[in-house]
């Protein structure tokens, strides 16, 4: 993550913009996710997956994400190693229970966090 500001875009399209955030090594997203920027997404998170520790992804801005969109959080957190885990943070309620009853909320390297995006 080294080179990159806190707040400072790491990626914007005309209907997602990706930010860096507390804490530390955590990301925003604010606007929509789906297929159209869906690869985008899987990259900006595969780049932040070579670190150490937890990525925290606040998904609380997230106006609208289709299946696309659930597949690139998926796979970035099907690549994550070391004991590495994508903590979901403020994901909506009816896109949390998608997740569980496919059975991606069960991945160990993937946590769905009940809590709110503001207390990682």
């Amino acid at each position: 993550m080294a080179g990159w500001l806190e707040g400072e875009p790491m990626y914007a399209d005309k209907q997602l913009v990706i930010r860096h955030t507390v804490p530390a090594g955590g990301l925003s997203f604010s606007g929509i996710l789906d297929i159209f920027n869906a690869d985008s997404v899987a990259s900006c998170l595969s780049s932040q997956l070579d670190g150490q520790g937890d990525l925290h992804i606040d998904l609380s801005k997230v106006e609208f994400c289709d299946v696309s969109g659930i597949r690139a959080l998926v796979s970035a957190a099907e690549t994550a190693g070391d004991g590495r885990r994508l903590v979901l943070h403020g994901l909506p309620p009816l896109l949390a229970r998608v997740m569980t009853l496919v059975g991606w909320g069960d991945l160990p390297t993937l946590s769905l966090c009940g809590c709110s995006a503001e207390q990682p």
